[in-house]
């Protein structure tokens, strides 16, 4: 049995069980277990910290959070590489995007016969530029962010996500 202070921290910030469990993406039969001193797995407990605007080694009480060092220190090492692994996968989409925009414009300007002194170049690309950079986040908002979530559930509930 582990001593936690998952009920008093969820006490705290007056959230039921059910709000904690939502939050933390959990069925309210896990919280249940958490707050009797049932283990858990990693994930589980960094889902429940992020809920709780907490650390892992902050959900056990201080001789408690001793002895799980070694889960604490493993469960850091698992959000670190699921922040890494999400901020890599979301500059991935940013440069095929950037790539993509940048051959349609090219196309355009070898089809299209009016783009042919500097002027009207320019002007092509600014308007295009003004549509392509709102696309782009709207498409990471609705179409990348939530497979991100999906695929890193640790880095979901993030407040700053990247840099659209």
């Amino acid at each position: 049995m582990v001593k936690t202070r998952i009920k008093k921290l969820r006490q705290e910030r007056h959230l039921s069980q059910e709000q904690l469990a939502a939050q933390a993406q959990v069925s309210v039969r896990t919280i249940q277990r958490l707050e009797a001193g049932e283990d858990a797995s990693i994930s589980t407990l960094n889902l429940v910290a992020k809920a709780l605007q907490v650390e892992v080694g902050d959900l056990f009480e201080h001789k408690e959070a001793q002895e799980q060092q070694a889960k604490i220190a493993s469960a850091k090492e698992q959000l670190e590489y699921q922040q890494e692994r999400r901020q890599s996968e979301f500059q991935n989409f940013k440069n095929i995007y950037d790539a993509i925009f940048i051959v349609i414009m090219l196309i355009t300007v070898v089809v299209v016969p009016q783009i042919d002194d500097n002027d009207n170049l320019w002007l092509v690309w600014a308007c295009a530029w003004m549509f392509m950079s709102p696309l782009q986040k709207l498409l990471a908002l609705h179409l990348v962010d939530p497979k991100l979530d999906k695929k890193y559930p640790l880095t979901a509930m993030q407040t700053e996500k990247q840099d659209k």
